[in-house]
């Protein structure tokens, strides 16, 4: 299966998602026109990595900035993760990342962790300027 790599922009965030370390980040900002159409394939690619039956999956979001609709497709994906963490027991963790004093995003990462049943770990990262 091939890694899937799409390189962000002004509007769409980095996703780099790797079939052989089972590490799928996304990374910058999310606010696509479309949503859902920029979404889809990252949904895709996950149902069939997932089929592969991968032992262990880090989802490692880093994002400075995301609107409601990027939200809820993030959360579709989680969702997607949760179900196969949930029949499959594999080691699974979701990686959510902010900047330092960022306490919106870090807020918006515990909310969306009440809505799924995924090990959370959250990491402030300091900007060392």
């Amino acid at each position: 299966m091939d890694n899937l790599i799409i390189e962000g922009q002004i509007n769409t965030p980095s996703v780099n998602f790797n079939f052989n370390t089972s590490i799928l980040s996304l990374f910058g900002r999310s606010i696509p026109e479309n949503p859902l159409k920029f979404y889809q394939p990252i949904e895709t690619w996950i149902g069939k990595f997932i089929e592969t039956n991968p032992s262990s999956i880090t989802l490692e979001i880093y994002l400075d900035y995301l609107n409601t609709h990027s939200t809820e497709c993030v959360l579709i994906l989680m969702k997607k993760i949760e179900s196969y963490y949930q029949s499959s027991k594999s080691d699974i963790k979701i990686l959510w990342k902010f900047d330092e004093d960022d306490e919106d995003m870090e807020e918006l990462g515990k909310d969306l962790s009440t809505l799924i049943s995924i090990p959370f770990e959250y990491k402030e990262v300091v900007d060392e300027d």
